[in-house]
Parts: structure tokens; C-alpha cells; sequence
């Protein structure tokens, strides 16, 4: 276990108090550095979420977490404790490379923001910020990603991949194309022309008939399995939610 609890006056300077969690020791005090050039306080560097004194579990003083420590179940695995330790501090995610499912699966863990390592010390300092004033920050990669999905889906009707017809009916393929841009259930029902819970339904069938827990799963599952976005009006959505991230993360 290795606990780098600096100094004693960063006690109260809760705004932008900030705690590094990262098994790399180089990149830890890299991140330390960079830190203190701008106007972030640095409470502690820590390997593990879970290695932090029990003080700052007790008063749960840091305003952000910075997770520098591998990809994938690791990162999920801290986030776990760390929402469960500090449920109102902030919790972002730096990453060696973009993968998409991994993003998924980490704002699903409660991360508030995501950001590859390519990033200029510039853009993550003032994306930083963004998360600690309560905004929800993703990679500017993911705009990129997202683009490309339209390019490739951008002829309407498209038919869906076979496998994806045996499983679904085709209303429910319908709604999980709306699950694939993030519709609401309320949104659905009013691009569809039916109730809300008429929606409802259709959207526990394909959890159910897909084998998995949540929307975000069964959208990732759509992703992975060839589901097209198919109709005008969704693929015309997901272009307006593309301009809105790209909007949202042109600091990055």
C-alpha cells in the first residue's frame, strides 16, 4: 500500500480538493504537477481508492478523484468503492486509449468524466473544472466515434442483421434503436405514437430476450451485434446529439 497524504494545509479547501489514485508512481507525481501549476489542491496520492486513511473517509474531504490506474474491471472495481466511500466527490477516468465499451461501462460505474491521455494539460485542466461544477465530461474521441456510426448508418431503413430479426420483433428493434441514441422512454413513446408504458414493455422484452441488466447494456449490445440506426428521424437525432457532445467538449 502506498499513501502520499501531503501537506496539512490542504484541509478545507474542499472546491477543488483532489486525490490521485494511480499504481504508477512516476505518473502519480506527473499528475501531481501538473496539478499544482493550476489552482487544484492536491490532498493525497494514493495506489488504490481503497488505501486512503480513514480521515478522509470519515469527513469525505476530496471534491475530485483522478483514476490513473489500468482500464476495464480495475477501473470499475474503484469506482465501486469510491462511490460507495464518497458518494457526493467527483470521479474521472484517465485512459491510454479510447475504446468505446470501456467508456460505457465506466460512466455506468458512476465515472462524471472520461479522458485519454492525448488530452493537452490545457483542455484537461478546464475539463476538470467542468466536472467539479457538476457538468458530465466525455472524451472529445467519442464525438469522432459517433460520427462515424452515422456515416455508416446514414441510408434510412436499413434492414436489420438477421440474427437481431429472430431475436426481436420488429417494433422492439425499432426501440432499441432509439435505446442505441438514448432516447427516454418518454421520447420514444412520443416518436412512436404510442403510450409510455407500452414502451416500457417493449424495453424489459429486449433486456430479457438480449440476457442483459440495463439500457446501456442492451445499446452496447445493438453496437456490437450490427443493430442499424435505420429510421430518418433516429439517425437524424443522433447526428443533433453528436453536434451537442461535440459542443459540449470543444474545451477538449
Amino acid at each position: 500500500m502506498i499513501v502520499e497524504k501531503l501537506s496539512s494545509n490542504t484541509v478545507g479547501k474542499e472546491i477543488l480538493s483532489t486525490v490521485v489514485v494511480g499504481r504508477n508512481t512516476l505518473a502519480r507525481e506527473g499528475l501531481r504537477r501538473i496539478l499544482a501549476d493550476d489552482d487544484f489542491t492536491i490532498a493525497a496520492l494514493v495506489e488504490s481508492g481503497a488505501d486512503l486513511p480513514s480521515e478522509f473517509v470519515a469527513n469525505a474531504l476530496p471534491a475530485l478523484f483522478i483514476l490513473d490506474n489500468g482500464d476495464g474491471e480495475q477501473i470499475t472495481i474503484e469506482l465501486e468503492v469510491l462511490n460507495r466511500n464518497f458518494p457526493k466527490s467527483r470521479k474521472v477516468v484517465l485512459a491510454d486509449e479510447f475504446e468505446f465499451e470501456r467508456v460505457a461501462d465506466a460512466f455506468k460505474s458512476g465515472a462524471d468524466g472520461y479522458f485519454v491521455k492525448a488530452i493537452s494539460c490545457e483542455a484537461l485542466m478546464e475539463s476538470l473544472r467542468l466536472v467539479v461544477m457538476g457538468q458530465k465530461v466525455m472524451p472529445s474521441e467519442l464525438a469522432l466515434h459517433l460520427s462515424g456510426v452515422v456515416r455508416r448508418n446514414e441510408m434510412p431503413q436499413i434492414s436489420p442483421n438477421a440474427d437481431v430479426a429472430r431475436i426481436l420483433s420488429e417494433r422492439e428493434i425499432t426501440t432499441l434503436r432509439y435505446l442505441l441514441v438514448g432516447h427516454s422512454n418518454k421520447e420514444i413513446a412520443r416518436r412512436l405514437e404510442i403510450s409510455e408504458a407500452t414502451v416500457k414493455v417493449y424495453v424489459k422484452a429486449i433486456l430479457r430476450k438480449l440476457r442483459v441488466s440495463n439500457r446501456t447494456q442492451a445499446a452496447i449490445w445493438a453496437f456490437n451485434n450490427g443493430v442499424k440506426i435505420g429510421a430518418v428521424d433516429v439517425a437524424d437525432t443522433f447526428v443533433q446529439n453528436d453536434m451537442d457532445a461535440s459542443l459540449m467538449l470543444a474545451a477538449t
